[in-house]
């Protein structure tokens, strides 16, 4: 049986989330918007690619599970179940953005 301690979600702060984003530059990581196709196409991070928390199972069903993640939504709430998704598909390497995008913008804002 999996204790809990190996289910934390790996978060980020947005300064160490910005950091995290050479990363995916380079190929490295993919980065993930959960949040519905209407708020990505309002707003994204550049670089990221849009799989629903809804679509998790299916969208990312065909990726190596050793790729390292970071994922995001707008406030952090909807990470928190695409990381139960992914960790359930055998994902281990998920980092999510602590407080979502929202919290991305008031880093900037500064």
């Amino acid at each position: 049986m999996e204790d809990r301690a190996s289910r934390e979600a790996a978060k980020a702060a947005p300064e160490h989330f910005i950091a995290l984003l050479e990363i995916v530059e380079k190929g490295e990581c993919l980065l993930i918007d959960v949040r519905n196709p209407e708020e990505f196409r309002a707003e994204r991070i550049e670089g990221s690619m849009n799989v629903p928390v809804d679509s998790i199972r299916s969208g990312l069903s065909e990726l190596d599970r050793e790729t390292p993640l970071l994922i995001y939504c707008k406030t952090g709430k909807r990470c928190f179940r695409a990381f139960d998704q992914l960790h359930d598909m055998g994902f281990q390497h998920i980092t999510m953005l602590d407080g979502g995008i929202e919290a991305l913008k008031a880093y900037y804002r500064k």
